[in-house]
């Protein structure tokens, strides 16, 4: 949520983080949930699923939706990936039900 005080923040280490990064570039791009949904072959639930960083949401379909707004999911050695600005990273217990 946008605050008074200035630009949201985005969480790092969860999906929320992640949802947060597929809402912002989705924005920064000016598509509605429903023209994002046309582009990745998916349905608009599942983009609103994937931007509140529920748990629900299946792998293809997540990278569907990445790849539809030209973001990846990376996976990699914690101190290579640790060291990326922007990166949102999911580790144990942040990330599960």
């Amino acid at each position: 949520m946008s605050s008074p005080a200035g630009p949201r923040r985005r969480r790092k280490d969860d999906l929320t983080g992640v949802g947060q990064v597929v809402a912002d570039r989705r924005l920064t791009l000016n598509l509605t949930q429903a023209e994002l949904a046309d582009l990745a072959g998916v349905g608009v639930s599942s983009v609103r699923t994937l931007e509140t960083g529920a748990h629900t949401l299946t792998l293809a379909v997540a990278l569907a939706v990445l790849d539809a707004l030209g973001l990846v999911l990376a996976v990699g050695p914690r101190p290579a990936l640790d060291a990326v600005p922007d990166a949102v990273l999911l580790r144990p217990g942040t990330g599960s039900r």
